[in-house]
């Protein structure tokens, strides 16, 4: 009899831990709750609102807090503070706040971590993360360039077709050891003819070629790195265009032609399509290609705290000729010189260089390509192709000018989304040091079935989709950087 208390005990308890708050279909308006004095938040396909003293749930609002994330990559504790969602959308009851988790959040890559909380409040509408709001560009937008360099941005995006794109990616796609096509970050050989194969496209576009190698829980990595240096020097700062070249399952066939070699290949053709047109940007350009993003976004993070470390986006070193300036940097990037360049920086200019306001002041900016290529059938296909525009809502400049590029080379052939609550890709290396940088991503992500699978193959590429979110990658890239003809 006691056994059978303790299970009915058992199962109570979880049934109350497993409270949801409750919902009321979209076609009824919670209008009868305002009148009631009652909190609501519109929550993907229906509304959630204040529950019942009953449900041993908080009435107030601010106890509640939302993130973005797979459901794989939530830690037992965030289960079960889980009361409310809808798809990747997760509602949590937290009346202590978000300090009163035991775990940090999980971070890493897309299907293994979740996006920073947010407090809920009263009449939030929020995506269920198949499809965002659209995103749209600001009256009085202007795209900084002159009538020269909006030809010149024309003729790099015209160059961008289908199947030059295809074509690129079908080779990168066939990359392997002896035994497998595959781009793992854990099988040495692979990765060393990835890197070799990346770096030769670079090299004979005619770019200053360089490869970033790092360590990793023991483990030899490397990051090829392309560069074309501003007529500004390092007054107007830096651009980055990158996306990771590793692909999963970590053993045996891994193609990865979706996740993620449409958009490492996308940087190669947009890269190119830069060097044919001999186009000369205000900002210094990096093109790479990361490293093991699928460990836990290694590469990108090297990349950007070396970028941070070196104060390459503030200044080159002093007495640098112009001459030098590429080569000197490239070496601070790659070379072992890199050590201790942001103290000589300090000494040689004589005080230290005051913190800069992220949201106001970077000098670096960033455009991330992860997943571009997969067309959902979960989405409505009379919106056409979507792609998802991922950052915090303070990466303004660089939402804008891709919004705004989309719009000038796609017209509506592309709707343009937006998720101000990023995670899971190497977009956050450089929005966790306050850099602005944007994730271009296809919509609903989570539903691709082929994720991390031996089937990730030229067959789920869809060319279209793949060729408009290149071109807005590319005319972005061109106004971010500053062109003239």
């Amino acid at each position: 009899m006691n056994q059978i208390i303790a299970v009915f005990a058992s199962l109570l308890g979880l049934a109350v831990g497993r409270s949801q708050l409750p919902k009321l279909h979209t076609e009824k308006h919670p209008s009868a709750l305002l009148q009631e004095g009652q909190w609501w938040a519109k929550v993907g396909d229906h509304f959630v609102h204040a529950p019942d003293e009953t449900s041993g749930l908080s009435k107030d609002v601010g106890d509640y807090y939302y993130t973005y994330g797979s459901h794989a990559a939530l830690t037992q504790e965030l289960k079960d503070k889980r009361v409310g969602g809808d798809g990747r959308l997760h509602i949590l009851h937290l009346p202590d706040g978000v300090d009163s988790l035991s775990q940090e959040l999980p971070k890493g890559g897309r299907r293994n971590s979740v996006a920073a909380f947010v407090q809920l409040k009263h009449e939030a509408q929020l995506s269920n993360a198949k499809i965002f709001p659209a995103y749209a560009v600001p009256a009085g937008y202007g795209s900084g360039l002159s009538p020269g360099g909006e030809e010149l941005e024309k003729k790099v995006v015209a160059a961008i077709t289908s199947d030059a794109a295809m074509s690129q990616l079908e080779e990168l796609t066939s990359l392997g050891d002896d035994s497998f096509t595959t781009r793992s970050w854990s099988n040495p050989k692979a990765t060393e003819n990835c890197v070799n194969y990346i770096e030769k496209q670079f090299k004979d576009m005619g770019y200053s070629t360089c490869v970033q190698s790092f360590t990793s829980s023991g483990t030899g990595l490397k990051s090829v790195i392309a560069y074309l240096p501003g007529t500004e020097g390092s007054t107007k700062g830096t651009v980055t265009l990158g996306g990771h070249y590793d692909s999963r399952p970590f053993e045996g066939l891994a193609p990865g032609a979706v996740d993620n070699g449409s958009g490492s290949a996308a940087v190669l053709s947009i890269a190119k399509a830069i060097a044919n047109a001999k186009v000369k940007p205000q900002r210094s350009i990096f093109f790479v290609a990361f490293a093991a993003e699928e460990p836990g976004l290694l590469g990108s993070k090297e990349f950007a705290q070396r970028l941070k470390d070196a104060k390459a986006n503030v200044a080159f070193l002093e007495g640098d000729s112009d001459s030098d300036a590429e080569t000197s940097l490239l070496k601070r990037m790659c070379g072992k010189e890199f050590e201790g360049v942001a103290n000589l920086l300090q000494d040689q200019s004589g005080q230290k260089h005051k913190k800069r306001n992220h949201r106001e002041d970077s000098k670096h900016e960033a455009l991330i390509m992860d997943e571009i290529a997969w067309r959902s059938t979960n989405i409505d296909l009379s919106m056409g192709p979507v792609v998802n525009l991922e950052s915090y809502d303070w990466s303004t400049h660089v939402l804008n000018h891709l919004a705004a590029a989309s719009k000038e080379h796609n017209q509506d052939a592309l709707k343009v989304t937006h998720s101000g609550n990023p995670f899971g890709s190497d977009h956050m290396s450089f929005l966790d040091l306050g850099f602005q940088a944007v994730l271009t991503i296809h919509g609903d992500d989570e539903g691709y079935p082929n994720y991390h699978s031996s089937d990730d193959n030229m067959e789920k590429v869809d060319p279209e989709l793949y060729t408009l979110i290149m071109k807005m990658n590319a005319g972005a890239l061109l106004r971010l950087s500053g062109v003239s003809a």
